[in-house]
């Protein structure tokens, strides 16, 4: 699964190097803003740069379900799949480097926002007092910086995991149109119907679970949805195995 995880790394490297650049140009212009202390490029550049991260990651998701429906339907398919691989481990090892990407591209996120943030509040001077009123008032309230940071490490988690779960439901739509309709024009549009219609079902079915009571606080109300949670997580694994065992025994290549 790794040597499949490395060949999936090297073929989309010129558009990662790609995005990259965009983020590190970006960055560049945030710098420049605060070192410059030029308020108006700074607050451009920050809303740039934020967006231009979110686009990023987003991008990177759409690239790894577009890259699975274009393989399957393509005449070379059979280069990856007819290899002594287990279905199990050709879309794992897709999975795996999407997710490895997406938290490489989040880490440098959350470093760049580290360092954005220390210098601009050293470059200007009335953004550092706002900063410890702020720090004053969540003391005052029972709230503190661990307990923040771990609702944000929540979040990113149950938004990553949300992610994944419309990735490996978008790869079994692909793979249950591909199965019903090879080699059909109108297989996209077919696919992207199946894809909206268990996305619903399995939205529907996920609220239906009742939230749990474990106490007030952020990150408590981060964890009360937590039935839901697992029901994602089940979903996830089924539709997985699901994509396997349908590009195993449906699929004709």
């Amino acid at each position: 699964m790794f040597k499949l995880m490395k060949y999936e790394l090297r073929r989309n490297l010129t558009t990662l190097v790609i995005l990259y650049a965009v983020i590190l140009g970006l960055e560049a212009y945030a710098l420049f803003g605060m070192l410059t202390k030029n308020e108006t490029h700074t607050a451009i550049s920050f809303t740039l740069l934020v967006f231009g991260v979110f686009a990023v990651i987003m991008f990177i998701f759409v690239i790894a379900i577009q890259s699975y429906s274009k393989e399957l339907g393509s005449k070379y398919s059979y280069m990856t799949f007819m290899t002594p691989n287990t279905t199990y481990s050709i879309i794992g090892s897709k999975l795996l480097s999407t997710g490895l990407i997406a938290l490489t591209t989040t880490i440098l996120a959350v470093l760049l926002v580290v360092v954005d943030f220390n210098i601009f509040i050293n470059q200007f001077a009335d953004v550092k007092e706002a900063k410890e009123a702020f720090e004053q008032i969540l003391t005052s309230r029972g709230y503190d910086l661990g307990n923040i940071f771990a609702s944000v490490l929540v979040y990113f988690i149950v938004l990553w995991l949300g992610i994944f779960t419309w990735i490996c439901v978008a790869y079994f739509a692909i793979t249950l149109s591909a199965t019903a309709f090879s080699n059909k024009k109108f297989r996209g549009v077919i696919s992207f119907i199946i894809f909206i219609v268990i996305a619903v079902a399995i939205t529907r079915l996920s609220n239906l679970f009742p939230t749990v009571d474990i106490g007030s606080g952020m990150l408590n109300q981060l964890l009360a949805p937590l039935l839901s949670y697992i029901f994602d997580i089940i979903a996830m694994i089924c539709t997985f195995f699901g994509s396997s065992i349908l590009l195993e025994k449906k699929v004709s290549l």
